[in-house]
C-alpha cells in the first residue's frame, strides 16, 4: 500500500520539525551537549575523509 502524497508530507514535517526541536533543546542546554559528545567520544569514526 503506497501512502497518500499528504500522509508523506505530514510524517516528513513531523520529522524536520522533531529534528529542530532536538537542535533547539541541546544548544540551550550545554550540560546536555557535553554529556552527548562524551558519549560518542569512543565510537569509531568510519566516515571517508574526501
Amino acid at each position: 500500500m503506497i501512502p497518500a502524497p499528504t500522509d508523506v508530507v505530514r510524517e516528513g514535517l513531523i520529522v524536520i520539525g522533531g529534528a529542530l526541536l532536538a537542535a533547539m533543546v541541546i544548544g540551550y542546554v550545554p550540560g546536555l551537549r557535553t554529556w552527548i559528545k562524551n558519549q560518542w567520544g569512543d565510537s569509531p569514526n568510519d566516515t571517508p575523509r574526501l
